[in-house]
């Protein structure tokens, strides 16, 4: 079934203290623009480090998140345990990160994940909420607008570059951020296409997203830029990649064909003698 959404309170009950306004100060310090730290003023700056702090300092439990998006999304219960779960895993261990640089040594596999629902039935705005909630950036894409080359359409690391855009140019506040790619059925149905020009190739645009949804260190400048900045001398001392080590990405899809594939797969079957029914040919079995 879908799912009802509400336009929920601005004081969230069952939330630490401190949470409840995140969102609304992150969207006034990237309404203020502004990317270097000379470029800010003294409230922009605030605004940023308490949306820092509520990083660094981190400590909801899967039944706080439960709880906020409850207030905005009706049922879709599984869906949300399983978000939260992920949530706070991932955002606690950036906060361990950050406390213990050394733990960023540690084998650690990013709580990456894929939603599967037919439209309007809320994935997006699950997503959109949770990163409200916390104040980080957030972007949304379609996965048939990137190419495996971003010749023709945008290249996978074009999400990374448009995240800082959504940190109002601050790297430091995008490598906390939220990637959510929807359509991405569109490309799992294994087509590798690809023409010189660099078209739609949909095994290539996956291996693409697989090579940056990990540690990958992702240039802030597309390779246009890059060369323009190196013909003539731009760039300055500005940080000139971000490490995606910290960036949670989500895929969604309606992925409407498995349906059929699992009927197909788990469908009754018949083997041998049909006592007492019409078998499959329209004959009934001989006696005697």
């Amino acid at each position: 079934g879908g799912a009802s959404k509400g336009s929920g309170p601005g004081n969230v009950g069952g939330l630490p203290e401190g949470f409840a306004m995140v969102g609304d100060i992150f969207s006034a310090a990237r309404a203020g623009g502004g990317g270097g730290g000379s470029q800010r003023s003294p409230e922009q700056e605030e605004a940023r480090q308490k949306v820092l702090q509520s990083i660094r300092e981190f400590r909801m439990r899967p039944r706080n998140v439960k709880a906020h998006l409850d207030r905005y999304v009706v049922e879709q219960d599984a869906a949300k345990k399983v978000l939260a779960v992920a949530l706070c895993d991932h955002y606690n261990w950036a906060r361990s990160c950050i406390q213990d640089p050394p733990t960023r040594e540690m084998e650690y596999s990013k709580p990456n994940m894929l939603i599967l629902g037919p439209t309007g039935s809320g994935k997006t705005y699950l997503i959109r909420t949770m990163a409200k909630m916390l104040g980080v950036p957030f972007v949304k894409a379609d996965a048939t607008k990137f190419s495996e080359t971003g010749i023709v359409g945008e290249d996978a690391e074009d999400v990374v570059r448009n995240l800082v855009a959504a940190a109002g140019g601050d790297a430091e506040l995008a490598q906390y951020g939220m990637i959510y790619i929807d359509e991405v059925d569109k490309i799992a149905g294994g087509d590798s296409r690809a023409t010189s020009s660099g078209a739609w190739g949909g095994k290539q645009v996956q291996s693409n997203f697989l090579k940056i949804m990990e540690d990958t260190e992702v240039s802030l400048k597309n390779p246009m830029q890059a060369s323009l900045s190196s013909m003539f001398g731009g760039g300055g001392q500005e940080q000139s990649t971000l490490s995606t080590k910290f960036v949670l990405f989500i895929f969604s899809g309606a992925f409407n064909s498995l349906n059929d594939l699992i009927k197909a797969r788990v469908g009754t079957q018949t083997m041998g003698f049909v006592l007492g029914e019409e078998q499959p040919g329209g004959s009934t079995p001989a006696s005697g």
